[in-house]
């Protein structure tokens, strides 16, 4: 008998360090995902969504599923926090191909939940992953174009200065005479009149396209830029019918309008603790923002309005380029760009917004094409020997 005592000691002994290396390899596994969520841990009914709809329920019955999850919130407050994970992974009551399975799958899971602490502060969005690359690029893009251009028209004899030097014989360039290439419409935005027109275009986009980027990521602000570069010489083509088009003016405005689509859809995210004393978020709040972004759009298009209509010998700015980058900005950004907490009225207002961008750009691509005013068409060779 104590010899037998013995191995069953050795043997629970075994059994306990093998259930210990089980606890320890599941909290160092799982530790990082249930650390984003915080004390709070991570909501039930989420991770039963997200845990359906990464198939677990083909293997799992929904109702063993459930009856799982419910014996792991041992404390009733509808959250699953790590300790509680791990004694469920670890207690009887669980399987051997369900703790498979579930391990499997529950780290995609959790990934795919949103911490409260995210839900409740649009600043906790901030980051760099990916990092913002789409803007840093389409600038060294209009640079190294803006070279290239200068370059060959000093080989001609032409020289580049604060304000000239756009080259007019360019395929890139918008010209109403030329609208049968259409790449024009979208191109014409890495063509400048002059180092100041692209200097300032480049701060314009780099400080407002790079904070967009760090939450919303370079897929989206790539999406608005170029579609606000198209709505702007499209609604440049509806409103100037003679007159050529340059410069990235109408993606800068798109990023304008995609800031002020987001503090629509992320007004109360952005006023998170914003009164508590923290200078940081009383300037990142919706209220500062939207006055900014406001008092900068109506300022920089009256003093186009000003040197377009009663500045002689100015160089003609596309005013409505600005106003379309920036409405195409506004009408794209409200369903494209990133929601922290989407309500209902922001999901129908962002169907109608696109609605009203497709029209805008169904209804100026029929004017482009039926209306006679435009100057007669150039079907000579685009590019000079």
């Amino acid at each position: 008998m104590p010899v037998a005592g013995r191995r069953e000691r050795r043997a629970g002994s075994r059994e306990e360090v093998a259930m210990e290396e089980r606890r320890s390899e599941l909290i160092r596994r799982f530790r990082p995902m249930f650390d984003k969520h915080g004390r709070q841990g991570v909501p039930l009914k989420d991770l039963r969504e997200e845990l359906e709809e990464e198939g677990l329920t083909e293997s799992i019955a929904p109702e063993r599923l459930d009856e799982l999850l419910r014996r792991a919130d041992q404390d009733g407050d509808k959250r699953i926090r790590l300790g509680e994970f791990v004694r469920m992974m670890t207690g009887d009551y669980v399987q051997e191909h369900e703790r498979k399975k579930i391990g499997g799958i529950l780290g995609a899971a959790i990934a795919n939940i949103v911490p409260q602490s995210m839900r409740e502060d649009f600043i906790a969005h901030y980051n760099c992953k990916p990092p913002p690359i789409f803007m840093i690029f389409i600038s060294i893009a209009e640079i190294v174009v803006f070279i290239v251009y200068a370059e060959e028209q000093k080989s001609r004899g032409v020289a580049t200065t604060a304000t000239t030097g756009v080259p007019l014989y360019s395929p890139l360039l918008y010209k109403p005479d030329r609208r049968y290439e259409a790449w024009r419409f979208v191109t014409y935005m890495l063509l400048h009149q002059g180092y100041i027109h692209l200097i300032s275009n480049l701060i314009f986009q780099l400080l407002l396209g790079l904070p967009l980027e760090l939450v919303h990521k370079f897929w989206r602000v790539f999406l608005i830029y170029v579609l606000g570069v198209l709505a702007g010489s499209l609604a440049h083509s509806v409103t100037d019918h003679s007159v050529s088009l340059c410069g990235a003016s109408g993606g800068c405005y798109a990023l304008i309008g995609a800031h002020i689509a987001s503090i629509i859809t992320n007004w109360k995210e952005m006023n998170y603790k914003c009164c508590d004393g923290s200078i940081v978020r009383f300037l990142l709040s919706a209220p500062v923002r939207l006055t900014v972004f406001l008092v900068l759009s109506i300022g920089d298009t009256s003093v186009a309005v000003y040197r377009r209509f009663f500045e002689e010998g100015a160089t003609k700015i596309g005013i409505s380029a600005h106003i379309g980058g920036m409405l195409a900005g506004l009408l794209v950004g409200i369903p494209l760009l990133k929601n922290v907490n989407e309500l209902t009225w922001e999901k129908r207002l962002g169907w109608v917004s696109l609605v009203i961008y497709l029209l805008f750009t169904a209804f100026c691509m029929f004017f482009n094409g039926l209306y006679t005013g435009y100057p007669e068409t150039d079907w000579t060779s685009c590019c000079p020997a």
